[in-house]
């Protein structure tokens, strides 16, 4: 997860995510995490809130 982590903090609703993922599997010019990150976040955020 060293490569790909994301911390995300809402202090007003009191919510932290952290995603650990492998952004270089299979290979370092894997970038589709980029896209990834923000759909995972709003997700998570739409469930809690």
């Amino acid at each position: 997860g060293f490569t790909g982590t994301s911390f995300w903090f809402d202090l007003e609703r009191d919510l932290l995510v952290i995603l650990l993922t492998n952004r270089v599997h299979p290979t370092r010019t894997n970038e589709k995490i980029k896209r990834f990150r923000p759909l995972i976040h709003d997700l998570i955020f739409s469930v809690w809130t």
